[in-house]
């Protein structure tokens, strides 16, 4: 795992953000996957940062800790309905962690083996301490999306004009506010959509998303790798947010 994003900025969006490649070799063709991980806050309090959190998330690992059944039970009554709530679509994978301080066939797994078989969803025993099932887990949950319909829908480019027209208006306004200098933010905008040849009256995705990159670029420049990462990770979110609109 590669973990991109200093402590001061997983503060101000309350998330850690990792990213990992995962390569899929499948009868006809390779797939290599780039999985962004929104390491989200635990906290119930918190409510308007998971939802920036999991809004548009391809997937979910839901993960408890075996020595504690509290956070079995928390993921039960309150984790799964809400997921369920924010991201309907998305695949999750639930995750017991800490084998390594539990006995096998432990209570705390039988629960998780129960709530995996009503819900119908995977799970996944691992220790982040020894590495165990930690390659496994994320190579799962990538299968996961691969094969959902929700990886169909995502690359099908099936975001309507006025939907992308939205996205437009939230990048560049976004953009803006961040750069600070409103008038040099718009004539560099202008620059890197031309660039891109985003054509405001019949925008495409794909014009859309390589403007991101663009602008990614020149916030690199301004306000550092760590920054523009996670300014272009919430800009790709505003694509699927438009979607839903």
């Amino acid at each position: 795992m590669i973990d991109v994003f200093d402590d001061k900025y997983i503060a101000t969006i309350g998330a850690k953000v990792s990213k990992r490649d995962v390569e899929y070799s499948m009868p006809d063709k390779t797939v290599y996957l780039t999985i962004m991980l929104w390491d989200i806050l635990g906290q119930k309090d918190y409510k308007k940062m998971r939802i920036q959190g999991l809004t548009g998330a391809h997937g979910v690992v839901m993960v408890t800790d075996l020595t504690r059944p509290e956070t079995i039970k928390a993921a039960v009554d309150f984790w799964l309905p809400e997921v369920s709530e924010i991201c309907p679509t998305a695949p999750v994978l639930l995750v017991g962690n800490k084998t390594d301080l539990v006995r096998e066939n432990n209570p705390a797994t039988t629960h998780m083996s129960e709530i995996s078989n009503k819900a119908e969803m995977p799970v996944i025993y691992c220790s982040a301490k020894t590495g165990t099932n930690v390659e496994a887990t994320f190579r799962k949950i990538g299968e996961m999306m691969l094969s959902s319909d929700l990886g169909d829908k995502k690359g099908a480019g099936d975001l309507t004009e006025a939907s992308l027209a939205q996205a437009i208006d939230d990048v560049v306004s976004d953009f803006c506010e961040q750069y600070g200098d409103t008038q040099r933010a718009m004539e560099i905008v202008e620059r890197e959509f031309n660039k891109a040849k985003v054509n405001v009256n019949a925008p495409s995705k794909d014009s859309l998303l390589m403007a991101i990159e663009y602008l990614s670029d020149i916030e690199r420049d301004i306000h550092g790798r760590d920054v523009s990462e996670v300014n272009k990770l919430r800009r790709w979110k505003m694509i699927d947010e438009a979607r839903g609109g």
